[in-house]
């Protein structure tokens, strides 16, 4: 090595561990990125299994769903008593659940695997009550997010009633 190859050669060395530490730090932060998102997806499911309210609307949700003619629900003389009120506020939840997983706040892969088929069937359940609400308030992107994502997580079996 000449003497005027040395500034060259540190030159490169620094330069290298420059490159070498900018990737370090990208990758650190898509890694904490990436258990943000999981922890925050975890803390969404333990609040719907453990909390009372999310609780309580997800048992009164069932009951009125079992009952049969939840379009009827959707009526505006109906719009406020207790079993619309929870079916908005379950229907609530799962749209913000959906506007989470697409701008990528919750962790598709995490929720989709705990909370798929129920997902799924609960828009099948409700699919009646939102058309009827789209009808009534000519807004027809009313829960739109949450419909998109349950088409997208049907199985073939479950397309066609979708």
């Amino acid at each position: 090595m000449t003497p005027e190859e040395v500034p060259l050669y540190g030159l490169c060395v620094q330069t290298g561990a420059i490159v070498v530490s900018a990737i370090g730090v990208c990758l650190s932060i898509a890694w904490n990125v990436r258990i943000a998102r999981r922890r925050a997806t975890l803390d969404l499911l333990i609040n719907e299994q453990t909390h009372e309210t999310p609780l309580s609307e997800r048992t009164e949700f069932l009951k009125t769903k079992s009952a049969g003619d939840i379009a009827k629900w959707a009526s505006p003389a109906n719009e406020s008593l207790p079993q619309a009120v929870t079916l908005r506020a379950v229907l609530n939840r799962y749209e913000l659940v959906a506007i989470g997983i697409s701008e990528g706040t919750i962790d598709r892969r995490l929720y989709k695997r705990w909370c798929r088929s129920t997902l799924v069937h609960d828009w099948q359940s409700v699919k009646p009550f939102v058309t009827q609400l789209r009808t009534n308030t000519r807004v027809w992107s009313v829960f739109c997010e949450f419909e998109a994502l349950a088409r997208r997580w049907a199985t073939k079996a479950e397309k066609p009633h979708m």
